[in-house]
C-alpha cells in the first residue's frame, strides 16, 4: 500500500503535473456532454453540477473531498452550497495550486486543503456530513479499506458520493489487465460488481448506482487531443519521451473504453442513521 501511494505521488508531483495543469486544467475528472459541442472543461464543470444534484447536497454540509486534485470541485461546492470543504490529496503540487486558486477566489474561509492518504484518514469517526470523490479510488491499492474509511468518517445518516473508473473484467484480456495495472501503479482494479458488493458488505445503503461509461472515451480523447495540440509547449517542459508515453496511455484508455474494457461507476450511498 505504501509503495502504491509513493508511486502515485511521484507520478502526480512529477512531469504529469505540467500535463494536468495545461490540459485537464482545474477539474481532473471525466466530462458530461449535453450537446456534444462543449469544450472539455465545460463538460467537466457539468459533471460537478450533475453529481451535486444527484447527491442532494445541502447548504452548510461539512464535506470531505477525497482525492481533491486542484480543488475545482471543492470550490464549486463551497461557492454554490456554502459548504465547508476539506480536500485531501497526496500530491503536494496539486495541493499548493488548490490553495492558491482558492485564496484568489476568496473561498479560503470555506475550503482547506491538506495532505491525506485515503487508505488511512486521520479524521475522527463521524466527522463529515458527506464524503465525495471523483475518479481517485482507481489509484488505491486496497479499495475495501478506502470504502471502510469513508464509512467510518461519515456521520450516521450522512452520504458517500463518488465516481470511479472500473475495469470490465469480462471483456478485458490478461494483456489489457496488465496494461491497466501498470498504468495505475496498483494491483487492485475493481469492476462494477466489486463496488456493489463491498458497499453493501461494509454497511452502506446504496441509493443511486449508475453506469457512466459513455463519458470515459470522449474525456480521454479530449485530453489526448489537447496534448497533441499543445505538444510543443508541453514537450519543452517535460520532454518528448514523457509526451509520447502519455499519448500512448491515453490512446489505450480511449480504445479500452470504446471496447467496453473500462467504464465508470457513479454512486450515492448513505450510512444508516441507526
Amino acid at each position: 500500500m505504501s509503495s502504491t501511494v509513493a508511486k502515485t505521488k511521484e507520478y502526480y508531483d512529477g512531469p504529469a503535473d505540467e500535463i494536468y495543469k495545461q490540459i485537464w486544467q482545474d477539474n481532473i475528472h471525466m466530462g458530461t456532454w449535453e450537446t456534444g459541442n462543449e469544450d472539455f472543461n465545460t463538460a467537466q464543470e457539468k459533471t460537478n453540477i450533475v453529481m451535486a444534484e444527484k447527491a442532494g447536497i445541502k447548504k452548510g454540509d461539512k464535506v470531505l473531498d477525497s482525492g481533491c486534485g486542484y480543488g475545482a470541485t471543492a470550490r464549486y461546492l463551497a461557492k454554490t452550497f456554502e459548504c465547508s470543504i476539506t480536500g485531501i490529496n497526496i500530491s503536494e503540487k496539486e495541493l499548493e495550486l488548490a490553495s492558491q486558486r482558492t485564496r484568489e477566489q476568496g473561498l479560503d474561509n470555506l475550503c482547506v486543503f491538506e495532505y491525506g492518504d485515503f487508505h488511512r484518514l486521520k479524521y475522527p469517526d463521524q466527522s463529515f456530513d458527506m464524503v465525495w470523490s471523483q475518479e481517485a479510488f482507481l489509484h488505491g491499492e486496497d479499495k475495501r479499506k478506502i470504502l471502510e474509511e469513508c464509512f467510518r468518517v461519515v456521520k450516521k445518516g450522512g452520504k458517500f458520493v463518488f465516481s470511479d473508473i472500473v475495469m470490465i473484467k469480462r471483456n478485458a484480456t490478461p494483456e489489457d489487465e496488465k496494461k491497466i495495472h501498470e498504468r495505475l501503479q496498483t494491483s487492485d482494479i475493481w469492476d462494477f460488481e466489486d463496488y456493489h458488493k463491498a458497499l453493501k458488505d461494509i454497511g452502506f445503503n446504496v441509493r443511486i448506482e449508475e453506469t457512466w461509461s459513455e463519458k470515459v472515451a470522449p474525456s480521454y480523447h479530449a485530453v489526448a487531443t489537447g496534448l497533441r495540440e499543445n505538444r510543443q509547449h508541453i514537450e519543452s517542459r517535460v520532454g518528448a519521451e514523457v509526451v509520447d508515453k502519455t499519448l500512448a496511455a491515453l490512446d489505450f484508455w480511449v480504445q479500452a473504453a470504446k471496447n467496453d474494457k473500462i467504464g465508470q461507476i457513479f454512486v450515492v450511498a448513505e450510512k444508516p442513521a441507526n
